[in-house]
């Protein structure tokens, strides 16, 4: 078990945004999982003074031992939270620690991301008064040697592929995203800061985030599909992830979704990675069922947790 530490808390005015990012990175090599979405770490950096609050948890000596990043949603109001601890400090009460703090200053709806679902974040959830209200499975598939590779990926008549072209497809790629998540609480309210912040970063690559244009019509973009590769490590190899698959409602029914899938699986695949992996919301048993014909299979499980604190 961990030693015990002293510490203390801190509520900067300016997130260390460099200092949380590391420790997050400390916490993924060491537990698989992220423990931010990526939306939080976008807003961490970018979002309107007030949106994001953070509390740290610092050594004596000044390292950083924990933080907890809350963000208000902009549509509902609500307080979204995750939290980190370091791999070495945990069991030491530092994560109990960070939820108290913030659940002091912290009214209305909270949803709160279990990455990885393990067993302690859910007794600090229950801790809490949250209850589990979302899953968002993390499913794999191995790439590479596969004797299924290349998947079929023929686009329906009438559509073609290109390449996704900064700064000139950004306002229809958003038209389109928002159409088809519509329903779905982080992907369909992606701004256009949003992108472009991710555009900024080192992963992104537009050879690999895959437009279905109508042949004949290069600018108007029926579906598309956004691929991501994780860098690996000493420890880890590189990992392609199926970062988002969409179709505008008024081409659904086509065959773009499998056949984008598809494509973006085999661009993946041709980039000499061993595997590949995707989200996927546990109610959403259309996608569920396509993933599994397409050779994915159940690999972690991040949960949602949620309650209503009184104002």
């Amino acid at each position: 078990m961990p030693q015990s530490v002293p510490y203390e808390l801190e509520r900067p005015a300016v997130a260390p945004v460099e200092e949380i990012t590391g420790l997050a990175s400390r916490a993924e090599a060491a537990d698989g999982d992220p423990p931010f979405s990526d939306q939080t770490l976008v807003d961490l950096r970018t979002a309107p003074g007030g949106r994001v609050r953070t509390v740290l948890v610092r050594a004596s000596g000044g390292q950083l031992l924990g933080a907890a990043v809350r963000v208000h949603e902009p549509d509902d109001g609500a307080a979204l939270v995750e939290l980190v601890v370091d791999p070495g400090h945990r069991r030491g009460g530092i994560g109990a620690a960070l939820a108290v703090a913030l659940a002091e200053e912290t009214a209305g709806t909270v949803r709160a991301w279990a990455h990885g679902g393990h067993p302690a974040a859910a007794a600090l959830a229950a801790r809490h008064g949250l209850v589990p209200v979302r899953d968002l499975h993390r499913l794999l598939r191995p790439l590479g040697d596969a004797p299924d590779l290349p998947l079929p990926e023929a686009m329906p008549a009438g559509y073609r592929l290109r390449a996704f072209e900064p700064g000139r497809d950004e306002d229809e790629w958003l038209r389109v995203n928002a159409a088809a998540f519509a329903g779905h609480p982080e992907q369909g309210r992606m701004t256009l800061e949003d992108l472009r912040q991710r555009e900024a970063e080192p992963w992104f690559d537009p050879a690999g985030f895959l437009l279905a244009v109508r042949s004949g019509e290069p600018g108007t973009v029926a579906g598309f599909h956004w691929t991501k590769v994780h860098p690996g490590d000493g420890e880890r190899p590189a990992l392609g992830e199926v970062y988002a698959v969409g179709v505008a409602p008024e081409h659904q029914g086509t065959g773009l979704g499998r056949a984008l899938t598809a494509a973006g699986v085999n661009h993946l695949a041709r980039q000499g990675l061993g595997e590949v992996m995707l989200y996927v919301d546990g109610d959403n048993t259309a996608a569920l069922r396509l993933y599994e014909r397409l050779g994915f299979r159940p690999w972690h499980l991040d949960v949602m947790y949620a309650r209503d604190v009184p104002a």
